[in-house]
């Protein structure tokens, strides 16, 4: 949990540098726009639509800030910290590798995982009491011996052996072992339940680490350059009026868009690999 809002943390800080960065080249934009305007070659509505957007910004950049001071105090609460306390910049996220296979994160699953070791546990104690339980179809014996010393008179000696038989076994015993045995079975079906739910849970998250870092590399190493270039390209024309205001518009949500979807790519490849670890016990993240 402490990971994760650390990973949520840190997002609200990248996505707020985004924003704040294309906020700069909004208004730049918006510059252009009212200079074109100023001798006829802009309409009016390009002005409107441009400060529109500079209030879509100011909106997310809100609830950005929002967010921000909820995982601050979240943290704050885990680590008994004064409310209010400021904490810092957490440590930028880096893309990196997913090492271990599938097979290898259930492996370790398998040994590690405290739901699953609670089961184990568990079918021990069950199988302890239905030990237990057979044990009462056998007879209680108690063997004794006495030695008594009656001064002037000969010593006397005493042995003794009692013998309590469960005459009734088809009704106490038998039902006491049944009971048992049912607990047996249905602490192992949870055990299988669990095992099973975990190996999805293993699986999903693994699968939204690899789709993330997939999507991560498809962004940083494609999409968002090239639409930067556009971007830039288009502005360029905007001002001698090669290009008109929509396309530059839109490729300026583009960018924004694009690099949202990057780091929030990048929050997803982050918590999922807090969950692995937390189920696996194998340390993920670098």
């Amino acid at each position: 949990q402490l990971k994760q809002a650390y990973y949520r943390l840190s997002y609200s800080y990248a996505a707020r540098d985004v924003l704040e960065r294309n906020r700069e080249l909004l208004r730049k934009l918006l510059r252009i726009t009212e200079a074109r305007y100023s001798v006829g070659k802009a309409a009016q509505q390009d002005v409107f639509k441009t400060q529109t957007q500079l209030s879509i910004l100011e909106i997310k950049l809100v609830d950005l800030q929002r967010e921000h001071n909820a995982r601050e105090a979240e943290i704050s609460s885990l680590l008994n910290r004064v409310p209010g306390s400021s904490l810092g910049r957490p440590r930028d996220m880096q893309p990196q590798e997913l090492a271990p296979s599938i097979e290898e994160l259930y492996a370790s699953a398998s040994r590690n995982a405290p739901m699953l070791l609670r089961d184990q546990k568990m079918i021990q104690r069950a199988q302890i009491a239905m030990n237990m339980a057979r044990k009462e179809y056998y007879p209680d014996y108690t063997v004794s011996f006495g030695y008594f010393n009656q001064g002037s008179m000969p010593s006397m000696y005493q042995a003794r052996v009692d013998f309590k038989l469960p005459a009734y076994f088809w009704r106490k015993q038998r039902a006491g072992l049944t009971e048992q045995a049912q607990s047996l079975a249905e602490s192992r079906h949870t055990y299988a339940a669990t095992t099973q739910s975990l190996h999805f849970r293993i699986k999903d998250d693994y699968l939204m680490a690899t789709t993330s870092s997939q999507l991560m590399k498809l962004y940083g190493h494609t999409v968002v350059p090239q639409a930067t270039l556009a971007l830039e390209s288009s502005l360029a024309s905007y001002e001698t009026g090669a290009v008109d205001f929509l396309s530059v518009l839109t490729n300026y949500i583009a960018v924004v868009e694009y690099e949202m979807n990057y780091y929030e790519e990048l929050q997803n490849f982050y918590l999922a690999l807090s969950r692995l670890e937390g189920m696996t016990a194998v340390p993920l993240i670098q």
